[in-house]
């Protein structure tokens, strides 16, 4: 293992000196340096973007910002003719020739630029600056960074400055989680970030905007309230807005396997189609669980489930359509409906260290095998309509549809370390039938912004239900060997559960001063939700399943209903925005308990406190600090007192004197960009506490192992969480460093037995991403990952463990001008500390050589081998009150994959390019041409003109 983790560094630190080698052109270099003024108020222009090209072709070298005092400078520029391009907003771009010759520095003095109104000279633009600073968004030129052939925009974001992608396809922006990425400004199948990183190309990209977007209360009132969401706009280019583009994948693998997915997109000025698909067995999936959809039932007994990623083995058959166009002048319109369809067989061991006592612990070492079927369907719509300027409407529906048959079967052994004596051994299976739909919070919102500035009002209705039906399975034979006893669980059971939640809301704002406004909120709910669970024991004198079980049986209804008022001040300035609000909300919780004929009924007072204070620091810094108090009702299931269990030993029981728990959370945010060298730091502190958190109150049976668990409501829960990055773009060799670091401590207090226990976790982690790419032949990425976790119990000290997790990742491409493309991905990851067995040492290699053909590289043949070593293994660990679980799943080993691409563009006024009537309807005539917009079965265009064929990158 230590020498494998050497080999990696080792290589790491050879890639990295030869791409400085490479870098290094051996010849003299000079210094180019100027200053930036405005040629009328002579005063120094900061944040300015200075492109350096080639004279020949004006294809760009490098580029730099300037400076608080406007000075920019370039260093070791070889000797040549060079351009000397300056774009910043409000003035005209300067172009300015300058020769570099030998080890001289150029110093063009005092650069003087005029603004747009004075400018009367056009300038030939043959290339956009890289980068331009426009108030608070950074706006990047996509064409200004190279990405390998037929990359994605995922590809794209990695080699921009101060944006990050993980392994899993998440998106970080300067140093903070980018939750929203938007297309041409809409938003792209939903709220899903990866559709659009993981679809579209790079050479239908023009600009990667960043940005903090603001809230819909904030857009109307035209007053920022303070809560952002962290945005990256990718806008389209002008010529790729009508046509249709995509990509289709097939291939074929050793023992059965295939992977297969396509994508088409139909653009036609405001109007957009996509449809994506994937039929594969290799466990890949680009949809989220959001965009699936689908709920959850109660699952049999030792069933355990996974999809995708490295554990278990799934079969997947999704598909997407998202429709985006605008209506008319004022009316804006999309949505989106995915399917999927997923089969994962599931093997899984593990290795369970349980403290009973003080003073006895036992293992438990389990065999699990599960498959699981599911089908999902997810249908969105969102309808925004501007009346005018001061009145919009705007109506988000969703719905979702699923059902599921998970089947299982699973041994164990439990023994008492202390004497290695053996408490009981179990043997089970599971099966159940399971189906529902849910309204993903269905919304109506009516806004209206009064002639008064500031003065708004706005309504909100929102309603969200769900119902889910469950028919199963459960058995199991337990045998305890201390009593002597042989326990046999044989269970039908039949599960419902609805629930209905209506939440209207009216806020009304008016304004107190020039930068001062008052808001008044007022939010209702009614929350409804039943839950009939009818359990019957098999019968053996009857043969069947006909003996009702009151015990594992019970009908409920829960109601709850809740009325907040809340005031908010909010000041803005310039230089800092202060928000402070206070409310209270009154509740009323009704239980029925139909079964037991018992009720309860609850009356609460929360106060709502919230804040919010941004101050700026400067134009490039910023400090923010939150606030917020909140109220967290008990679920369905936390208040039925009835007893559910699938193996006879663990049992749960539900408590119907559950009180709500109140939440008090902060955070403090630091964020800082030089735009000189476009270097970034972000920091952020989180810290939580919770009152009357509802937690697990345990109680084991010492000679029989079984377990009795119920909730409670306790105090003593916290957490605090710090969190750092840095972003360093690297000019020699041209490349991203990225630097993260994050430690967290985390209380929480549970019952064991009787005796209050309190779980207490400490985690460090720090994480390196470096991302570069040479001479337009070389791309790489390299991560490395560290964490360490240390788990500590009052009473259970038996169970405190460390362990420590380990991960290197390198992917390395080249590609050469004649479409050969040869790539290395390789993941190296340790587990330490594990239960013997269960320390994982993986190194993961996927080797792969390609050859790109036809016209533009439409085409790829590519050859890959996915876990080349066959070394592949997932390994988790999980810790609890009382309790170590390691686990080891299976996964897939070692497969070849041949695959064939093909990637499709044809935008208007390629006149050379095959058309295909008829797909997506015909082209939307663009005024001059008419045309018909066409159906599924075709249409004529109109118009055209313009744009070539897009065929690689531009």
């Amino acid at each position: 293992m230590f020498m494998s983790r050497q080999f990696i560094a080792m290589l790491c630190i050879c890639i990295m000196s030869a791409t400085v080698q490479l870098k290094a052109q051996g010849g003299k270099t000079g210094t180019i340096a100027g200053k930036l003024a405005d040629s009328s108020s002579k005063q120094v222009l900061s944040a300015a973007t200075i492109s350096l090209l080639q004279a020949a072709d004006s294809s760009l070298v490098t580029y730099v910002i300037s400076d608080d005092k406007g000075h920019f400078s370039f260093t070791k520029v070889d000797t040549g003719a060079y351009l000397i391009q300056v774009a910043f907003q409000g003035y005209g771009l300067l172009q300015q020739p300058v020769k570099v010759t030998g080890d001289s520095m150029v110093d063009l003095g005092t650069v003087y630029l005029k603004t747009l109104e004075n400018t009367l000279e056009t300038v030939v633009v043959k290339s956009s600056p890289p980068l331009v600073i426009k108030k608070d968004t950074m706006e990047f030129n996509a064409g200004s960074f190279k990405t390998k052939p037929n990359a994605v925009a995922e590809d794209l974001l990695k080699k921009i400055p101060g944006i990050t992608v993980d392994k899993s396809g998440a998106v970080t922006a300067q140093g903070e989680t980018v939750s929203r990425i938007l297309v041409d400004g809409k938003r792209f199948f939903g709220d899903d970030p990866k559709q659009a990183t993981k679809n579209l190309p790079p050479d239908v990209i023009d600009k990667i905007q960043v940005f903090d977007d603001l809230s819909d209360q904030s857009k109307l009132s035209g007053f920022d309230d303070g809560n952002r969401v962290k945005t990256i706009n990718i806008t389209t280019k002008k010529d790729k807005r009508k046509g249709y583009f995509g990509k289709a994948v097939l291939g074929a693998g050793t023992d059965g396997t295939y992977d297969e997915s396509m994508n088409l997109h139909r653009f036609n000025g405001t109007q957009q189609i996509s449809l994506i698909g994937q039929v594969n067995d290799v466990n890949k999936q680009n949809f989220t669980p959001a965009d699936m959809g689908g709920g959850g039932r109660r699952g049999g007994g030792g069933s355990i489930t996974a999809s995708g990623g490295g554990s278990g083995i799934t079969t997947t058959l999704a598909a997407g359509l998202n429709y985006r166009d605008t209506w008319g002048t004022n009316t804006d319109a999309y949505g989106n409906y995915f399917y999927n369809n997923l089969k994962t067989n599931t093997s899984t061991q593990s290795h369970t260290v349980n403290q009973l006592t003080k003073d006895t612990t036992t293992t438990n070492d389990q065999d699990q095998r599960s498959v699981s079927k599911s089908q999902n369907h997810n249908i969105n719509f969102n309808i925004e309509t501007r009346f005018d300027s001061s009145n919009t409407l705007i109506f988000r529906p969703g719905v979702s549809f699923s059902n599921s048959t998970p089947s299982g079967s699973s041994s164990s052994m439990n023994m008492r370390t202390n004497d290695n004596t053996p408490i009981y051994s179990s043997v089970g299976n599971t099966h159940s039938q399971n189906s529902g739909y849910s309204i993903n919070g269905a919304s109506l919102t009516m806004m209206h912004r009064f002639k008064k500035r500031f003065r708004t009002i706005s309504l909100n209705l929102n309603y969200s239900g769900s119902e889910s039906k469950g028919d199963g399975y459960n058995y199991a034979v337990n045998n305890f060997y201390t009593q002597n006893r042989i326990d046999t669980i044989n269970q039908h059971y039949f599960d419902t559960s609805r629930s209905h939640t209506f939440s209207p809301s009216l806020s009304y704002t008016e304004p107190l001063a020039k930068n001062q406004i008052l808001e008044l909120r007022y939010n209702y709910s009614y929350l409804s939700s039943t839950s009939v669970n009818n359990t019957y024991q098999y019968d053996d004198v009857k043969l069947g399943f006909t003996s009702f079980d009151s015990l594992f049986s019970n009908s409920f209804k829960n109601t709850t209903t809740s009325n907040r008022l809340t005031l908010t001040y909010r000041l803005q300035n310039t230089k800092y925005n202060f928000n402070i609000g206070s409310g209270v909300q009154f509740s009323d919780l009704t239980s029925i308990n139909s079964t037991k004929g018992t009720s309860i009924s609850n009356h609460y007072v929360n106060f709502t406190p919230s804040a919010i204070f941004t101050y700026n620091v400067s134009k490039t810094k910023n400090l923010r600090f939150f606030y917020n108090g909140s109220t967290g009702q008990p679920s369905a299931a936390q208040l039925q007192p009835i007893r559910t269990t699938s193996d006879s030993i663990n049992f749960q029981v539900g408590n119907p004197d559950l009180k709500p728990q109140f939440t008090h959370s902060v955070r403090f945010l630091y964020h800082s960009l030089n735009p000189t060298n476009q270097r970034s730091f972000f920091a952020t502190i989180n810290a939580s506490t919770i009152v009357n958190d509802i937690q697990s109150s345990i109680v084991q049976n010492s000679s029989t192992g079984s377990k009795v668990s119920t909730y409670v409501n306790l105090s003593g829960t916290y957490n605090v969480n710090g969190y750092v990055n840095w972003s360093l773009p690297l000019k020699h060799p041209k490349s991203n460093l990225n630097l993260g670091s994050n430690i967290s401590y985390q209380q929480s207090q549970s019952l064991v037995n009787g005796e209050s226990n309190y779980t207490r976790n400490t985690g460090l982690n720090g994480t390196i991403r470096w991302t570069t790419n040479l001479d337009n032949y070389f791309d790489m990425n390299f991560s490395s990952t560290s964490t360490y976790n240390i788990a500590r119990n009052t009473v259970n000290t038996r169970t405190n463990a460390n362990y420590f997790f380990q991960a290197f990742s390198a992917e390395i491409t080249y590609f050469s001008k004649n479409g050969w493309i040869v790539a290395s991905d390789l993941d190296y990851s340790y587990n330490g500390n594990h239960s013997p067995g269960y320390n994982a040492s993986v190194p993961l290699w996927n080797p792969a050589i390609a050859k790109q053909f036809l016209k533009n590289h439409a085409a790829e043949l590519r050859l890959q081998v996915f876990d080349l070593l066959n070394q592949n293994t997932a390994v988790a660990r999980a810790v609890t009150t009382n309790t170590i679980t390691d686990t080891r799943t299976n996964t897939l080993k070692r497969y070849f994959m041949l695959t064939f691409t093909y990637n499709l563009r044809n935008f208007a006024g390629n006149q050379n390019q095959r058309r295909m009537p008829g797909f997506f309807g015909g082209d939307r005539g663009d005024g001059n041409g008419g045309g018909n917009r066409g159906g599924w079965g075709g249409g004529n265009g109109g118009g055209g003109g313009g744009g070539r064929r897009g065929g690689g990158p531009m």
